[in-house]
């Protein structure tokens, strides 16, 4: 991992109204690697995800927040969710902390190879949408249940100039 600024910490109630706020955060902390501009950057309340290392963490991101909020917590929102971002030059890594009810990730069933739109289920997808949006997503169960989010931002966005450090 690059050199990296000091972690960005949030602690936040495990329940899922108060993840537009850990939302922003992490939007705002891939902005800080991807380089990518809000959609109105004179409006600071414009959290547009257009760029595609934005959306993948946000997205992944949500999914797991989720996770914890419904499961970890029952959505009883009686514990926190300890956040920990850590941008770098080339790469995010988000950290998060829960000390809600344990689940088996190797359990989690794999997407059916023949899915189609007639059968794709409801629920249940979370833990995929994650993986494939991430470089790396590591689970360890608790107490606490410690998560592990990595997203490298693509050789061509840096090397096309993307980035703007100042």
């Amino acid at each position: 991992m690059a050199a990296s600024a000091a972690p960005i910490r949030l602690s936040v109630p495990g329940t899922l109204r108060y993840r537009g706020i850990a939302v922003r955060l992490v939007a705002e902390a891939a902005r800080l690697v991807s380089g990518s501009a809000r959609h109105d950057p004179k409006d600071p309340f414009a959290n547009d995800v257009r760029d595609p290392f934005d959306m993948a963490v946000v997205s992944a991101f949500s999914e797991i927040f989720n996770n914890v909020a419904i499961h970890a917590y029952q959505r009883k929102g009686d514990g926190t969710i300890e956040i920990s971002i850590t941008p770098t030059e080339r790469e995010l890594l988000i950290e998060m902390t829960d000390h809600g009810t344990t689940f088996d990730i190797d359990g989690v069933a794999p997407i059916p190879s023949d899915l189609d739109d007639a059968s794709l289920p409801e629920g249940g997808m979370g833990i995929h949408i994650a993986k494939t949006m991430l470089d790396e997503m590591t689970y360890q169960p608790g107490p606490p249940n410690q998560w592990r989010l990595r997203k490298v931002l693509p050789t061509d966005a840096v090397s096309n100039g993307r980035i703007d450090r100042g």
